[in-house]
């Protein structure tokens, strides 16, 4: 896969697809956590998320804290990964982390 006819010869037009495990995944959503729990849900807010929630009135509460910490954590496992498919410990927690400067901002 990704080599083309001839034999040793890699195409690199060829999208590679992030590898999603169980360690890529726990160690991404642990920098996640840590950075959502260092910033916090006041001064870091997802591109948009608050806006759709304040757009089909939910209101603010327990349940919209869980619901915007468990779709941080959904985007940064995806994007975090997508993005970086790490391969060690040290990369998939820094890909966690890393993820929000393209689709989160600080308020």
């Amino acid at each position: 896969m990704g080599q083309s006819p001839r034999k040793g010869v890699v195409n690199s037009g060829v999208f590679e697809v992030p590898h999603f495990t169980f360690w890529t995944i726990v160690y991404t959503a642990i920098g996640a956590a840590v950075f959502w729990g260092r910033t916090g849900r006041t001064k870091l807010r997802v591109y948009y998320l608050s806006y759709v929630f304040d757009m089909v009135r939910f209101p603010d509460g327990p349940l919209r804290q869980v619901l915007e910490f468990t779709i941080f954590m959904v985007f940064g496992v995806l994007i975090g990964i997508g993005i970086a498919n790490p391969g060690t410990v040290a990369q998939a927690i820094t890909a966690g982390f890393a993820w929000t400067g393209f689709v989160a901002k600080r308020a």
